[in-house]
């Protein structure tokens, strides 16, 4: 009954904000992704069902038909697995969703979703991860870029990690958004770290 409820609200959730945001997605410049801004109704909508969440817009223009997105896990700085891999066929532009929810708190067991928007359609993956014990921080952030070329392969556009010391107590930096195969080294300040990424084809 919980499984089926969170998928209504979440189906719900991506729906809302699609509507809200109206053609803000076609404002977009092609070939690229951004950070959607949102108002305040918007926050509202996500506040309630998620405790963690990051919405993109994206412009693909004519070139790009998928969007293949997906989180990779990594631990101690190396990389363990990957949850939620989907690939969608989108048109010209759309919505990306990607939350955490808190769904069972004696096991720390939350829902990591993605959801994908476009052409009045929706797409949505999820899978339960087992997180680390409440008392450790947790630092989340996003692609500070604006307008990031979806030419990029594999591009990183959010994170959510566990620090494994006051040193990674900070977000990750911009050349580790823009280039992350170059500045793996930052990922070792945490225990465990969450990365979201997506290519365009």
């Amino acid at each position: 009954m919980r499984r089926v409820l969170f998928f209504v609200m979440l189906t719900v959730l991506t729906l809302s904000l699609a509507a809200c945001k109206g053609d803000d997605s076609k404002n977009v410049k092609a070939n690229t992704i951004s950070s959607a801004t949102l108002t305040e109704r918007e926050e509202a909508l996500l506040s309630g069902p998620a405790d963690q969440s990051f919405v993109f817009d994206f412009n693909a223009g004519d070139q790009y038909k998928e969007v293949a997105v997906w989180v990779e896990k990594y631990e101690s700085g190396k990389l363990v697995g990957e949850l939620n891999r989907m690939s969608t066929e989108i048109k010209n532009t759309g919505t990306m969703v990607f939350s955490t929810a808190k769904v069972n708190e004696e096991n720390n067991q939350d829902r990591f979703s993605i959801s994908v928007h476009s052409n009045e359609a929706t797409n949505t993956a999820w899978s339960p991860e087992t997180m680390k014990d409440d008392n450790f921080s947790i630092v989340s952030g996003s692609n500070p870029l604006d307008n990031i070329s979806i030419k990029n392969k594999n591009m990183v556009l959010a994170s959510i990690a566990y620090p494994s010391s006051e040193e990674g107590n900070r977000t990750f930096s911009t050349d580790f958004y823009e280039d992350i195969d170059s500045h793996m080294n930052e990922l070792k300040n945490y225990d465990v770290v969450y990365v979201l990424r997506c290519t365009f084809n």
